[in-house]
């Protein structure tokens, strides 16, 4: 079994110096102190290397900073083989499209969608929260607008407390403590281009930190932040869709 650095008596031997509050402590231990900060370190990254051993080989390191999550959102998922020419087809789509007018074909439940995300979780071995799945599916949802001049639910994004939220996905969601297997299923069968879509988008973003996850979310000029500033006295008030589709649409 592998000595752990803790269990070192050089380690012993800085803690104790440590705890005795020399003031005027000799260099060569100083330099030892440093040495084992740097080795206690990098045993961190390793064991939490160890612990993220499902991370698949294409998904990205876990982001460090919103900068990076920033790059991450502009190298999104495609819909499909063809999104790079859907995305130059839709770039001037009609409003009516976008207000969902003529694609109510492509508007799925959100709920239907939450659960496919909580079984492609689980067939992967791990949990998601409420707001990594919430943060999810506005991606997906903004991606669409920014493509396509589709909506992918019927339901619209509301600005809650701490960032955008599909109430009814949020509340059902909480409740049903199913696995999600047939909606996963269903949205196999009958919607393989979105259930593709989705899975991208899973397999992209479900092992970062919802807290990172949402951070460009509501940044100053997200549409977010904008719906906010109109709205400063009502939690819950819609995010348009014009302004999500411009907020994504130079980031796809």
């Amino acid at each position: 079994m592998k000595t752990s650095l803790r269990q070192t008596d050089t380690y012993r031997e800085v803690l104790a110096w440590l705890r005795g509050g020399d003031a005027t402590p000799d260099e060569e231990m100083e330099g030892r102190f440093i040495d084992i900060v740097a080795q206690l370190v990098a045993e961190k990254i390793q064991n939490s290397e160890r612990r993220s051993h499902r991370r698949r080989a294409d998904l990205p390191p876990s982001p460090l900073s919103i900068k990076y999550i920033m790059r991450e959102i502009t190298g999104m998922p495609e819909l499909d083989g063809t999104a790079a020419e859907n995305a130059k087809t839709h770039t001037d789509a009609p409003a009516e499209r976008i207000s969902g007018k003529t694609a109510s074909h492509t508007e799925l439940d959100s709920l239907m969608l939450a659960k496919a995300l909580r079984h492609m979780a689980l067939i992967e071995g791990i949990q998601l929260t409420m707001s990594q799945i919430q943060c999810i599916l506005y991606i997906a949802y903004g991606v669409r607008l920014a493509q396509k001049g589709e909506r992918l639910m019927a339901e619209h994004p509301r600005m809650w407390q701490y960032g955008p939220v599909f109430p009814r996905a949020y509340n059902r969601l909480r409740k049903d403590t199913d696995d999600g297997f047939e909606e996963y299923d269903s949205l196999r069968s009958e919607h393989p281009v979105i259930f593709r879509y989705l899975t991208n988008c899973f397999r992209r973003y479900a092992w970062t930190k919802a807290c990172i996850l949402v951070s460009p979310l509501i940044a100053d000029g997200s549409p977010w932040s904008d719906t906010r500033k109109s709205n400063p006295d009502s939690w819950g008030a819609r995010i348009e869709d014009s302004l999500i589709r411009e907020w994504f649409l130079p980031r796809v």
